[in-house]
């Protein structure tokens, strides 16, 4: 199992470029709505370097679909000649909670499929409630047996009208392929808007769909026959964007990130100036200068435009070099510090209660053996070791691996001094 060994310098910053990869959040949906499709959907900009995207391939490949990878182009072609297997095996989504997207493409092309439960993060409890709550909407019925969800529309999926409790980017996403082929019209409320739920919407639409906005987080899909396949650019990656900058933050350098839309990470930007970053935003960049002490900040994560959760953790590990008292709320996952005891274990002032992280900054980190448990905390950790005097050994980094496109060679680029050990 791979680690990374990293050594710490609080004198030297990191400094360099970074070519954002695609988004990992954005891609996935966009892989499972080709089984929509009756002919070649084209994929640019994919992150090929980032498991998941390995594994949502296999799991297309596993239902019937012709899977083409044009790997120096970061392309996929994925083409559906037949009609496909409605069982989506556990093995294919164990590791990968996205796999949940094909029962909504499934269902919404055949009225019926199979899905076993998915895995992924360990993030407390994510529940499929609110999709299934969707598509019973939309006249399905459902059982659950041996691990696996059973769902059927007998008569079709016809449209209906469904309020979210809570903003799901996953019930988002999953609502809307069961619904663009439904006979009917389809309400959606209290939808996520997060961009790559939007992308999928723009991908979708230039397919053929009739989706269109009705109010503040509202869409309504009219049905149509048939989605015309064609070719899409994937949005750049927010959030690995965002990792790279804390990377210059936590440790005084200097980066820029291309291929990126400043836009998706307005709220986050605006924290990273508030607590003493530099920042310069060009139409598909972001350059982050740290030249001061850093500052502590209060703030809550929430769904888009607010801030994002999955940056959370990067964020946190930054804020332990800020002279003062922090406070984190987490309000969508209750797992969601998970990094916290790793950074702990290097030195860092951080106690958390219930929902609520106290962080005590300008601690002198030192070098550690530390666990990562999740994707996000994986780089958090990658961050407190890069802050850290000595050298840090940070076993089962193939969480960060799932979700990071090129992750080991960007770490080197950018100067941290890092190397592999089985």
């Amino acid at each position: 199992m791979e680690k990374f060994l990293i050594k710490g310098s609080s004198s030297k910053g990191v400094n360099g470029l970074i070519n954002c990869s695609g988004a990992k959040n954005a891609v996935l949906p966009l892989m499972a709505s080709s089984i929509l499709f009756d002919d070649t959907v084209t994929l640019t900009n994919v992150p090929l370097g980032a498991n998941d995207i390995q594994t949502m391939i296999i799991l297309l490949k596993s239902l019937g679909s012709k899977v083409q990878i044009i790997k120096k182009k970061k392309i996929l072609k994925i083409t559906n000649k037949k009609k496909h297997k409605l069982l989506v095996k556990y093995k294919y989504i164990s590791t990968m909670r996205a796999g949940v997207l094909a029962m909504g493409a499934l269902l919404g092309k055949y009225n019926k499929c199979s899905t076993a439960l998915s895995g992924g993060c360990s993030l407390g409890p994510r529940p499929i409630g609110y999709h299934l709550a969707g598509f019973k909407k939309l006249k399905c019925k459902y059982n659950l047996n041996k691990g696996y969800i059973n769902i059927i529309s007998p008569s079709g999926i016809k449209g209906g009208h469904f309020r979210f409790p809570r903003v799901s980017v996953t019930g988002t996403s999953n609502l809307i392929l069961a619904s663009v082929l439904a006979n009917g019209i389809t309400t959606l409320k209290n939808i996520s808007i997060e961009p790559e739920v939007l992308d999928l919407i723009k991908f979708l639409r230039n397919g053929g769909a009739r989706i269109y906005n009705t109010g503040k987080r509202t869409i309504k899909i009219y049905g149509v026959k048939k989605l015309n396949g064609h070719q899409h650019e994937v949005i750049g990656d927010r959030i690995e964007a965002f990792s790279y900058l804390c990377a210059a933050a936590i440790t005084k350098g200097k980066i820029k990130i291309k291929r990126i839309d400043p836009k998706h990470l307005t709220t986050e930007l605006k924290v990273l100036k508030k607590i003493g970053c530099n920042i310069k935003v060009e139409k598909s960049s972001i350059e982050l200068n740290r030249k001061n002490n850093l500052k502590t900040t209060n703030l809550k994560t929430a769904p888009f435009p607010g801030f994002a959760t999955d940056c959370m953790p990067m964020l946190m590990a930054v804020l332990t070099k800020a002279a003062g008292k922090s406070k984190i709320e987490e309000t969508i996952f209750t797992n969601r510090y998970m990094a916290a005891p790793e950074l702990v274990r290097m030195g860092a002032k951080i106690n958390i209660k219930k929902s609520i992280a106290f962080i005590i900054g300008q601690s002198n980190l030192n070098g550690a053996d530390c666990i990562s448990s999740d994707l996000r905390s994986t780089f958090a950790i990658i961050l407190g070791a890069m802050a850290a005097n000595g050298e840090s050994c940070i076993s089962r980094v193939y969480h960060g691996l799932r979700g990071y496109s090129n992750l080991y060679n960007n770490l080197k680029k950018i100067g941290v001094n890092i190397k592999k050990k089985s």
